[in-house]
């Protein structure tokens, strides 16, 4: 699964991640030191390179979709940065330490609103709002309640993909019908890698299926980028098979 292309070039991927560090360079000596904590996770290397092929697969603008890549790998950052804290019953001590942790998290989540005005895509305000909300309260539910790991993924990985496709959607102009159906998209799509990369094939191809199906029903017009679409499918179809 290593090995498996998700769309972008290296390139493309090196450039997110050189916005990344560019975008947090404020506090990056003390925010380096989480990124081996996360790199091996298939969200950390997923989540841009889906976000990238949302906008090319519309034929957006890639300087756009690379700069959007970023701001969802950022999200998925700060997400993650709160997830490592624990509490009283997990042994978790209220140091300063702690306190940093959680400012930090915070501090990022705010970076990204910056990042929407310096795109010129504060349109996606509200989308992102309510993406950020959506994940927090998945978090919350998967600590207070016990979940399977696919109902984990639904609630805290799912909307990274989800909303990476419909804010493309929105920026290309599509109506919220359209919108929510590629939004789908990048769901099922993001569900089959996550579960593909858990092991968990069977459920992976059932969401893959849905993908699959709805790439089938578009024409060149409708989605500029199909042909990169099916090639993506095809590679996640080979690897179940493996």
């Amino acid at each position: 699964m290593e090995q498996m292309s998700l769309g972008p070039t290296q390139t493309e991927l090196d450039t997110v991640n050189e916005v990344f560090i560019e975008s947090l360079r404020p506090w990056w000596v003390e925010l380096q030191g989480y990124i081996p904590l996360m790199a091996g996770e298939m969200s950390y290397r997923a989540i841009p390179a889906l976000a990238i092929n949302a906008y090319h697969y519309l034929g957006l603008d890639r300087e756009l979709g690379i700069k959007m890549a970023n701001m969802f790998k950022t999200i998925y950052f700060a997400t993650r940065i709160h997830e490592m804290i624990g509490d009283d019953e997990e042994g978790q001590e209220h140091t300063q330490e702690l306190q940093f942790t959680i400012l930090i998290g915070d501090y990022i989540f705010g970076r990204v609103l910056k990042l929407l005005l310096e795109t010129n895509t504060e349109q996606l305000l509200d989308m992102f709002a309510a993406m950020i909300c959506e994940i927090n309260e998945g978090l919350i539910v998967k600590y207070k309640s016990v979940q399977s790991l696919e109902e984990i993924l639904l609630l805290t990985r799912a909307p990274f993909y989800s909303y990476a496709f419909r804010s493309a959607a929105q920026l290309k102009g599509f109506g919220a019908e359209n919108g929510e159906a590629y939004g789908r998209l990048g769901y099922n799509l993001g569900m089959a890698l996550e579960l593909l990369a858990a092991g968990q094939m069977m459920e992976a191809a059932d969401y893959l299926a849905k993908a699959r199906a709805w790439v089938d029903g578009q024409n060149d017009q409708a989605l500029p980028g199909r042909v990169e679409a099916m090639g993506l499918i095809r590679d996640l179809h080979r690897d179940l098979r493996r």
